[in-house]
């Protein structure tokens, strides 16, 4: 389980994150939304020990993540920021290769048991066929899938994730949130994960955390953050919110100002 406790952080005397909590418990796929600016992308660096909260804590498995050495947390969470370096020329093997480094001694040569872990990874995401192919030469969606597999061969149970698919087109963006779901469902993984598109969070997450100007304005499950008053006031934008009816999720639909009377 991991706890977050009224966590508060700033940037150049600007708050950012005000009095932050929540829980994500054992098998949760949770994601947190809100206008950009919100602090989204600074809470899940809180969450990762990137940032320092000035007030608050996190917890995992009550024990304190501070408490943690870096090796010792980096076998518990792994992180996926938003943009990462894929301009350099190692291949794919390689490149996946460094999620291993908690497992490595002091010289970072990998083992036989590394390089199963890798081999399994890539087996389990079907890109064994690009492994000595260049990441710089890879296509958005393919050097996504291998983002993700250098993520999975940290081997964590907490696995986080800042805007996952952003630069996917629709068919890409959904091959990578099933894969997540499947590490959800089937493999127990706790997913936590900035998402932009409502539909998306509502499709794929058990909870959302709703921010608004640092805080949290809603949270629950979809059909509890997704309502219209809300979204409305949170993104300055008319919606309506109707049923999916294949998945009984909320549908949020965008209403151009000029057809409201």
């Amino acid at each position: 389980m991991v706890h977050i406790d009224n966590v508060s952080t700033c940037y150049l005397n600007k708050e950012i994150l005000k009095n932050i909590s929540f829980k994500v418990n054992e098998r949760d796929f949770l994601g947190i939304i809100g206008k950009n600016g919100v602090g989204k992308s600074t809470l899940l660096k809180v969450l990762c020990k990137l940032v320092k909260p000035y007030s608050g804590n996190v917890f995992i498995d009550c024990k304190n993540i501070n408490c943690f050495s870096k090796k010792e947390f980096a076998k518990m969470v792994s992180f996926l920021p938003q943009y990462l370096d894929t301009s350099l020329s190692f291949n794919v093997f390689e490149f996946i290769m460094f999620g291993r480094y908690p497992y490595m001694n002091a010289l970072k040569i990998p083992s036989s048991k590394d390089y199963i872990a890798v081999k399994k990874i890539m087996n389990f995401l079907q890109i064994t066929n690009l492994s000595q192919r260049k990441i710089n030469e890879l296509s958005g969606g393919e050097k996504q899938k291998i983002l993700i597999a250098q993520v999975l061969a940290q081997e964590t149970d907490i696995i986080v994730f800042d805007e996952p698919t952003s630069h996917l087109d629709i068919g890409g963006q959904n091959d990578i949130l099933e894969i997540l779901r499947d590490l959800n469902e089937n493999y127990n993984k706790i997913i936590i994960l900035t998402l932009h598109d409502l539909n998306v969070a509502s499709e794929f997450c058990n909870k959302l955390v709703l921010l608004e100007n640092g805080s949290i304005c809603k949270q629950g499950v979809p059909e509890e953050v997704l309502n219209h008053v809300d979204i409305e006031r949170v993104y300055n934008t008319k919606v309506i919110v109707e049923m999916n009816p294949i998945s009984n999720r909320p549908y949020i639909i965008q209403v151009s100002k000029n057809l409201i009377a």
